[in-house]
Formats: structure tokens, sequence, C-alpha cells
């Protein structure tokens, strides 16, 4: 009965967001707002390209306006300067304070944090016979729209919006995901083999219902806010992806398994802290990353920082 009642809530925050956003059949191509938005996620590292929709007589039909690439904990990101303009700060225009008695909502933005997995009591890694390398198991989001509600005062409202999560869960002992008679499980690798890494990647439509708090501690500019709430989750794929040297001594890289029976619903508990564009979150799953008796009992569960737009 619990997970009937959750898909229902996904599917109608789903509907009811997704209807401004067209998405392509790859689902890496978003177009928003006259911008067009490009994902890329390969074995190691994920890209994101913004193009500014062109005037009328203008013969390119989108203009770069952003480019970001994320690999392993390294950044890279680029701006271009429009002439019309100055510096374009991607596709979300939103008032950057509450002067004029508006909230400003968190959720548009960029974030990246560190990934781990826990059980019920919160114990974190080592869990079902699972062990990651904690320091290079990592999350990337890019959320794309956001919308706020207040409901006191324009000092406390309702956030929701629509964005991209990419977690990276990297597999320690040298072991990695299969799935053998309908059940994933953890396996060493084979004799001779030594990953350079081995990871289980999920990426997610997310869809955030929260609560944000902006109080005015005695500045009715101040930007300090608190935020927390669920963020809802739709999975487009989960894959088991592995890098090793063979016998040749030549590189593999290849996708060991996909599926796995990963969960394709997820639910987060959010919270954020921060002030203007900068926040710390912590996010924390109540259900297990992969299906009830198809997979080992483990939750997710990240740290980290994010940049609001």
């Amino acid at each position: 009965m619990k997970r009937i009642v959750f898909s229902i809530i996904v599917c109608f925050v789903a509907i009811a967001t997704v209807s401004a956003v067209e998405i392509s059949k790859a689902d890496t191509t978003v177009f928003y707002n006259k911008k067009r938005i490009e994902l890329k996620d390969s074995v190691d590292q994920i890209k994101v390209k913004v193009f500014d929709a062109a005037s009328i007589n203008d013969s390119v039909p989108y203009k770069p306006v952003y480019e970001g690439i994320f690999s392993d904990g390294k950044t890279y990101e680029k701006w271009t300067v429009m002439e019309e303009i100055g510096l374009q700060i991607p596709f979300m225009k939103k008032t950057l304070s509450r002067h004029y008695g508006k909230m400003v909502p968190h959720w548009a933005g960029i974030g990246w944090g560190f990934a781990n997995i826990s059980d019920a009591s919160l114990k974190i890694n080592n869990i079902a016979g699972v062990s990651l390398k904690s320091g290079s198991s990592t999350e990337f989001f890019f959320n794309l729209i956001e919308k706020i509600l207040p409901i006191y005062k324009n000092r406390v409202g309702i956030t929701t919006g629509l964005g991209f999560n990419w977690r990276a869960y990297n597999l320690d002992d040298n072991t990695h995901l299969v799935e053998t008679n309908g059940v994933t499980g953890v396996q060493p690798a084979s004799a001779g083999v030594n990953y350079e890494y081995s990871k289980l990647k999920v990426a997610h439509i997310t869809l955030p219902v929260l609560v944000e708090w902006q109080p005015a501690l005695g500045n009715p500019h101040d930007k300090f806010f608190v935020s927390a709430g669920l963020v809802f989750g739709i999975k487009t794929y989960s894959v088991s992806k592995i890098k090793f040297r063979n016998q040749d001594g030549d590189m593999v890289k290849r996708d060991e398994a996909k599926g796995l029976n990963v969960l394709p619903l997820s639910l987060d508990y959010m919270a954020q802290v921060g002030y203007g564009d900068f926040n710390v979150y912590a996010k924390y799953s109540p259900f297990s990353i992969f299906e009830s008796g198809k997979g080992p009992n483990i939750r997710a569960v990240s740290l980290g920082l994010m940049l609001n737009f």
C-alpha cells in the first residue's frame, strides 16, 4: 500500500511539473524558456551545455551560454559573455533578493557532494555486504526549474521544481555488482583482474516539495534560508561500470550490467542551510536503492554543496 501511495504522489508531481518542459527521446536534451540544455553522461564525466535562442535575424538558432564538465570531483565551467546583456547567468531569471517583498526559491542550480550508503539505524558504509570507497563516491545534480508558493508573510513558502540527479557509488574490495537469477549481489573480480574502479551509476529526474524558511534575523533584506522536505525521483537508468587492465596491458572500460533491480522510483529527505546563492545540503532515503528481496538492503545518503542560479 505504501508503494502505491508513493507512486501516485510521484506521478502527480511529475505531471504537474514536467508539462512545461520538452525532453528529447534520449532524455539528453531539454528545451525550456527559449533555452536548449544538453546533458551527456559518459563513463568518467557528466557534461552540461546551455544554449540561448538567437534573434529572428540571426543565422545561428542557438548560441552557447554555459558549459560545465564534472569528473570525479573535478569541475570545469565556462560562461559566455553576451554583448546585449553582459554576463548571462544561464536560464533562470529570478530576483536575487527579497527587497521587493518576494520570496526567492533555492532549488535551481548545480550541486556536488559525496554519496554513500546506510541502513535504517544510519550506520554509514559496509552495509549488507556492500563496501564503498567513500572519497570517490559522488553525487551531482543540475536543477532546471523552480517555483515557490509563499504561505506565511513571505517568510515561509513551499518550493517545487524539476532537476536531474546522478549518483556514482564506487565499490571497494575489488568487487562489482551482478544480477544472478533475478537477484543483484556483490561478487569479487575475476582471477587476475584488479579494478581501477567499479561503480554503480544511477540517474533520476527529480521533483522536490520543500518547505523553505527565510527569516529576517534583524535585517529585512537578509538572505539566510533553511529548507527541508521531500525529493521524489524517477529513475532514467542504472548501470554497473568497470575499468581495468587486461592481460595485454590494455585499458578496458565497459558496462558490466544494466538495470540491476534498482527501484524505478525514489524518495529522499533533504535539508538545506544557506546564505544567498550558496548552501550546504544533506539527503537521506528511507527506502532501499534496490527492490525488496532483489538486492542488498542499502539506503542512499549524501552531503555536499550547492550553487543556486
